[in-house]
């Protein structure tokens, strides 16, 4: 009797020896989950013309190997805490840097966005990062920006009307819903009237303009008359820019 509880309790060692052995084999084989995605809590933006936001977003990120094959990194946004990859929220990375930045367009503004950066790998997996928290109600009035020029040749210029042709080189922060040119017979600008640029559209991508080059018509005019020309912007606010200080001249044809 003696000797068969001696064997139980060999026994009884033996399976708990091996269960804490395969225990401490499994703690060994489990990686340690030290992935990121930092995304920067400061973010740059760009006003549409139609009001809409563009966001761009940078951050840095690390992986292990160990999680399996990465096949895409990128960006995740939505209304909602903690958004997920989806169809119309999810801009998708290129390159193999650590240092990652992506642009976001086409927000609608008044509202707040959430933001990540994510991984997914060829098992249909995600990892997500630490998420931002950005408003796209957005007054960019002290920071926008435009440089607008007043070529010295007019494109054409009659007895009632003179056309002018008017360059945008740079916009900052926030696309105008409208530019044209400004004219006055007086060289102070006092008096005077402003017509739109035909087809402009504030074409853009992030800021940048497609188009930069336009034509306005600057009409009724006194035939035989000197006027004063120079760009104007208009912004959706109301507020208009002259987008620095070029000028033109321009004489109507005389009748005689």
């Amino acid at each position: 009797m003696k000797g068969m509880n001696i064997l139980r309790m060999a026994i009884c060692v033996s399976i708990i020896a091996l269960l804490f052995s395969c225990t401490k084999d499994d703690e060994e084989i489990l990686p340690t989950d030290d992935r990121s995605f930092i995304t920067d809590a400061t973010t740059d933006y760009f006003i549409n013309i139609d009001g809409s936001i563009n966001l761009s977003v940078s951050g840095t990120f690390s992986k292990e190997d160990e999680f399996g094959a990465r096949i895409e990194k990128g960006f995740v946004f939505g209304t909602a805490s903690k958004p997920e990859v989806g169809t119309n929220n999810t801009v998708i990375l290129e390159g193999s840097s650590s240092a990652a930045t992506g642009y976001i367009k086409n927000l609608p503004s008044g509202k707040s966005y959430f933001i990540r950066g994510y991984f997914k790998y060829d098992d249909g997996t995600f990892f997500y990062g630490d998420e931002i928290e950005v408003s796209a109600d957005i007054d960019a009035s002290a920071e926008r920006e435009v440089t607008l020029t007043i070529e010295s040749s007019a494109y054409l210029i009659q007895l009632d009307f003179v056309t002018v042709n008017l360059n945008i080189n740079n916009i900052i922060k926030e696309m105008p819903i409208e530019i044209g040119v400004e004219y006055s017979e007086d060289n102070d600008f006092s008096n005077s009237s402003r017509n739109k640029a035909d087809y402009f559209d504030g074409a853009h991508n992030k800021g940048e303009i497609v188009v930069k080059s336009y034509q306005a018509v600057a009409e009724p005019l006194e035939s035989g008359t000197t006027y004063y020309f120079r760009p104007y912007a208009k912004y959706a606010d109301g507020k208009v820019s002259n987008g620095g200080t070029s000028s033109a001249t321009f004489t109507t044809v005389s009748i005689d």
